[in-house]
């Protein structure tokens, strides 16, 4: 196991430079790519920053699709693997603090079925899971467009423009098609969080 904390690294003065975002990255086998993980720090901080918050703390953890199914199953009585999981503790802008759990394997297999990279799919995963952490949801359509709307500007500041071809709601992760079908989009509610 792995474990990344980012506090900010502090100034000469030994106080941290700027706003002060905890953010600490736990990884499980199978293990991201290294490079990853500067990946998944910014895509915290963009999620964050894009919904207000710049002081607090967020815990990330990548895992495997067996250690995700026990923890949805203990907390939230699902008895199944799913891509992401949030906790939410504390939203009250600029703070917040929250934890979420991500299966890389789900993300391996959805990036394969629908045609882009891994990488991508879990960035995909660790911005929607941030998202609920600030508080937003997904449960009704008019939620769930603002939820895939600002999925879609997170992703863009980071440099992923081609979202708007794979993200949520825009691909069946079902489909047996052939890949050079244009796609459609749209995560089944029991991969959903």
């Amino acid at each position: 196991m792995s474990n990344i904390l980012d506090n900010n690294q502090p100034n000469e003065s030994g106080e941290p430079a700027g706003p002060t975002l905890s953010i600490e990255i736990v990884t499980d086998d199978p293990l991201p790519e290294p490079q990853w993980l500067g990946r998944i720090r910014s895509a915290v901080t963009h999620a964050t920053a894009n919904r207000g918050f710049t002081h607090g703390e967020i815990g990330v953890r990548v895992t495997g699709d067996a250690e995700i199914r026990q923890i949805n199953a203990r907390h939230l009585e699902h008895d199944y693997e799913t891509d992401v999981i949030s906790f939410a503790y504390a939203a009250e802008s600029p703070w917040i603090e929250g934890e979420l759990v991500v299966s890389l394997e789900t993300a391996q297999r959805i990036a394969e079925r629908v045609g882009w990279s891994a990488e991508n799919e879990l960035l995909l995963y660790v911005v929607h899971g941030t998202l609920h952490i600030t508080g937003m949801d997904d449960l009704e359509d008019e939620q769930r467009q603002e939820m895939r709307n600002t999925e879609v500007e997170v992703m863009k500041s980071l440099g992923i423009n081609d979202i708007v071809h794979y993200g949520a709601d825009t691909i069946d992760v079902n489909s047996s098609s052939s890949p050079s079908l244009p796609p459609e989009t749209s995560l089944p509610p029991e991969t959903q969080s």
